[in-house]
Protein backbone atom coordinates (compact mmCIF):
# COMPACT_ATOMS: atom_id res chain seq x y z
CA UNK A 1 0.00 0.00 0.00
CA UNK A 2 1.43 3.16 -1.08
CA UNK A 3 1.48 6.55 1.48
CA UNK A 4 1.17 9.73 0.65
CA UNK A 5 2.93 12.34 2.02
CA UNK A 6 3.32 16.26 2.03
CA UNK A 7 4.97 19.03 3.58
CA UNK A 8 3.62 22.73 3.75
CA UNK A 9 5.97 25.48 4.66
CA UNK A 10 3.70 28.88 6.27
CA UNK A 11 4.93 31.77 8.54
CA UNK A 12 2.87 31.84 11.86
CA UNK A 13 3.55 35.52 12.47
CA UNK A 14 5.93 38.62 11.50
CA UNK A 15 8.43 39.21 14.14
CA UNK A 16 9.72 42.40 12.87
CA UNK A 17 9.38 45.25 16.13
CA UNK A 18 5.97 47.28 15.65
CA UNK A 19 6.42 51.14 14.91
CA UNK A 20 4.70 52.93 17.67
CA UNK A 21 4.19 56.62 17.83
CA UNK A 22 4.29 59.12 20.77
CA UNK A 23 3.17 62.41 21.46
CA UNK A 24 4.33 65.21 24.23
CA UNK A 25 0.97 67.53 24.39
CA UNK A 26 0.61 69.72 27.56
CA UNK A 27 -2.09 71.46 29.18
CA UNK A 28 -2.15 75.28 27.76
CA UNK A 29 -0.70 77.75 31.10
CA UNK A 30 -3.27 80.55 31.72
CA UNK A 31 -2.32 83.47 32.79
CA UNK A 32 -4.39 84.83 35.63
CA UNK A 33 -5.53 88.11 35.29
CA UNK A 34 -6.33 90.73 38.47
CA UNK A 35 -8.09 93.99 38.34
CA UNK A 36 -8.07 96.29 41.08
CA UNK A 37 -12.30 97.26 39.97
CA UNK A 38 -13.83 94.57 41.63
CA UNK A 39 -17.06 95.49 38.85
CA UNK A 40 -14.81 94.71 36.02
CA UNK A 41 -13.59 91.22 37.54
CA UNK A 42 -13.87 88.66 40.29
CA UNK A 43 -10.51 86.76 39.91
CA UNK A 44 -10.91 83.46 40.43
CA UNK A 45 -14.44 82.96 39.26
CA UNK A 46 -14.97 79.90 37.19
CA UNK A 47 -17.93 80.45 34.42
CA UNK A 48 -20.97 77.76 34.92
CA UNK A 49 -23.72 75.98 33.18
CA UNK A 50 -26.71 74.85 35.00
CA UNK A 51 -29.32 72.32 33.18
CA UNK A 52 -32.70 73.58 33.83
CA UNK A 53 -33.74 69.72 34.93
CA UNK A 54 -31.70 66.75 36.81
CA UNK A 55 -30.86 65.10 33.73
CA UNK A 56 -26.99 67.21 34.03
CA UNK A 57 -24.86 68.05 37.26
CA UNK A 58 -24.40 71.74 37.06
CA UNK A 59 -21.32 72.15 34.55
CA UNK A 60 -18.32 74.73 36.14
CA UNK A 61 -15.76 75.38 33.73
CA UNK A 62 -12.59 73.73 34.34
CA UNK A 63 -10.76 77.12 33.48
CA UNK A 64 -12.69 80.32 31.68
CA UNK A 65 -12.04 80.57 27.80
CA UNK A 66 -9.43 82.35 26.03
CA UNK A 67 -11.57 83.97 24.08
CA UNK A 68 -14.99 85.39 24.16
CA UNK A 69 -17.07 87.80 21.75
CA UNK A 70 -19.61 90.22 22.71
CA UNK A 71 -19.86 90.24 26.48
CA UNK A 72 -18.00 92.19 29.28
CA UNK A 73 -20.25 92.60 32.60
CA UNK A 74 -23.54 92.51 30.17
CA UNK A 75 -24.18 92.19 26.91
CA UNK A 76 -22.72 94.39 24.31
CA UNK A 77 -24.57 93.64 21.21
CA UNK A 78 -28.25 94.64 22.47
CA UNK A 79 -28.56 97.73 20.46
CA UNK A 80 -31.37 99.41 18.33
CA UNK A 81 -31.85 97.98 15.39
CA UNK A 82 -33.35 99.84 12.08
CA UNK A 83 -34.46 98.72 8.65
CA UNK A 84 -35.28 100.88 5.61
CA UNK A 85 -38.04 99.47 3.59
CA UNK A 86 -39.63 100.90 0.20
CA UNK A 87 -43.21 101.99 -0.18
CA UNK A 88 -44.97 102.44 -2.91
CA UNK A 89 -44.01 106.41 -2.91
CA UNK A 90 -41.49 106.80 -0.41
CA UNK A 91 -39.37 104.82 1.41
CA UNK A 92 -39.92 104.09 5.68
CA UNK A 93 -37.71 103.51 8.09
CA UNK A 94 -38.55 100.78 10.56
CA UNK A 95 -37.06 100.84 14.04
CA UNK A 96 -37.29 98.37 17.50
CA UNK A 97 -35.61 98.00 20.66
CA UNK A 98 -32.73 95.94 20.52
CA UNK A 99 -33.48 92.69 23.16
CA UNK A 100 -31.25 90.38 25.39
CA UNK A 101 -32.23 87.35 22.55
CA UNK A 102 -30.27 89.65 19.73
CA UNK A 103 -26.80 88.55 21.55
CA UNK A 104 -24.87 85.73 20.34
CA UNK A 105 -22.07 84.78 22.61
CA UNK A 106 -18.59 82.92 21.34
CA UNK A 107 -16.66 81.38 24.30
CA UNK A 108 -13.00 79.82 22.55
CA UNK A 109 -10.40 77.62 24.68
CA UNK A 110 -7.68 77.71 22.23
CA UNK A 111 -5.37 75.06 21.73
CA UNK A 112 -3.28 73.64 19.11
CA UNK A 113 -1.88 70.31 18.12
CA UNK A 114 0.57 69.93 20.87
CA UNK A 115 -1.32 71.91 23.40
CA UNK A 116 -4.85 71.13 25.36
CA UNK A 117 -6.83 73.83 26.62
CA UNK A 118 -9.64 71.14 27.93
CA UNK A 119 -10.36 67.37 29.46
CA UNK A 120 -11.73 65.13 27.58
CA UNK A 121 -14.68 65.01 30.43
CA UNK A 122 -14.84 68.54 30.12
CA UNK A 123 -16.03 68.65 26.86
CA UNK A 124 -18.01 65.46 26.45
CA UNK A 125 -19.77 67.30 29.41
CA UNK A 126 -20.20 70.39 26.98
CA UNK A 127 -21.27 67.60 24.32
CA UNK A 128 -24.32 66.75 26.57
CA UNK A 129 -25.64 69.82 26.79
CA UNK A 130 -25.37 71.28 23.21
CA UNK A 131 -26.56 67.70 22.28
CA UNK A 132 -29.93 67.59 24.25
CA UNK A 133 -31.52 71.32 24.30
CA UNK A 134 -34.22 71.37 26.90
CA UNK A 135 -37.99 71.84 25.60
CA UNK A 136 -41.21 73.17 27.41
CA UNK A 137 -39.53 76.67 27.42
CA UNK A 138 -37.02 75.91 29.96
CA UNK A 139 -33.32 76.96 28.92
CA UNK A 140 -29.85 76.38 30.13
CA UNK A 141 -28.36 78.81 32.70
CA UNK A 142 -25.04 80.82 32.20
CA UNK A 143 -23.53 82.71 34.66
CA UNK A 144 -19.67 84.05 33.89
CA UNK A 145 -19.03 84.65 37.17
CA UNK A 146 -15.56 86.17 36.15
CA UNK A 147 -17.49 89.15 35.48
CA UNK A 148 -20.49 89.58 37.10
CA UNK A 149 -22.90 87.79 39.36
CA UNK A 150 -25.75 88.04 36.86
CA UNK A 151 -27.27 84.73 35.44
CA UNK A 152 -28.49 84.71 31.73
CA UNK A 153 -30.98 82.10 30.34
CA UNK A 154 -29.63 80.60 26.83
CA UNK A 155 -29.80 78.67 23.94
CA UNK A 156 -26.72 76.46 22.94
CA UNK A 157 -26.40 77.41 19.22
CA UNK A 158 -23.08 74.95 17.88
CA UNK A 159 -19.96 73.33 19.86
CA UNK A 160 -16.60 72.45 17.93
CA UNK A 161 -13.23 71.26 18.55
CA UNK A 162 -11.12 71.65 15.48
CA UNK A 163 -7.00 70.15 15.89
CA UNK A 164 -5.84 71.45 12.20
CA UNK A 165 -9.04 74.25 11.71
CA UNK A 166 -11.08 72.76 9.42
CA UNK A 167 -14.09 71.15 11.60
CA UNK A 168 -16.77 73.41 12.72
CA UNK A 169 -18.00 75.63 9.85
CA UNK A 170 -21.37 75.09 11.60
CA UNK A 171 -21.69 71.36 10.70
CA UNK A 172 -21.13 70.05 14.37
CA UNK A 173 -17.77 68.46 13.14
CA UNK A 174 -15.15 67.35 16.03
CA UNK A 175 -11.85 66.09 15.26
CA UNK A 176 -10.20 64.28 18.01
CA UNK A 177 -6.64 63.86 18.36
CA UNK A 178 -6.22 59.75 19.38
CA UNK A 179 -3.16 59.63 21.31
CA UNK A 180 -4.82 62.57 23.19
CA UNK A 181 -8.06 61.78 23.90
CA UNK A 182 -6.08 58.20 25.33
CA UNK A 183 -4.59 60.30 27.72
CA UNK A 184 -7.79 62.22 28.86
CA UNK A 185 -7.32 65.56 26.77
CA UNK A 186 -8.56 67.15 23.35
CA UNK A 187 -5.78 68.66 21.12
CA UNK A 188 -7.36 72.01 19.12
CA UNK A 189 -9.45 74.25 19.79
CA UNK A 190 -13.07 74.15 21.31
CA UNK A 191 -15.44 76.68 20.90
CA UNK A 192 -18.91 77.48 22.32
CA UNK A 193 -21.48 79.74 20.91
CA UNK A 194 -24.86 80.47 22.32
CA UNK A 195 -27.46 82.73 22.15
CA UNK A 196 -28.70 84.87 25.15
CA UNK A 197 -32.88 84.74 25.50
CA UNK A 198 -32.81 86.60 28.66
CA UNK A 199 -31.59 87.34 32.18
CA UNK A 200 -32.44 85.48 34.76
Amino acid sequence: MATITGTLNFTVGNNTPVATTTQDIKPASVVAVSSSNPAMTQTGELRRLTYPTSSFAPLIYESNPDVYTNFNTSPMDRRPRALVQATLQDNIMIGWQGVSRDVAITERWNGSTRESRMTLSMFLALQDYYNNPPTNGTYITWEPRDRTSKKYNIVIESLTLSVTGSAGQGAGDFEFDYLVTRHGYVAGTVQLVFRIIGEV
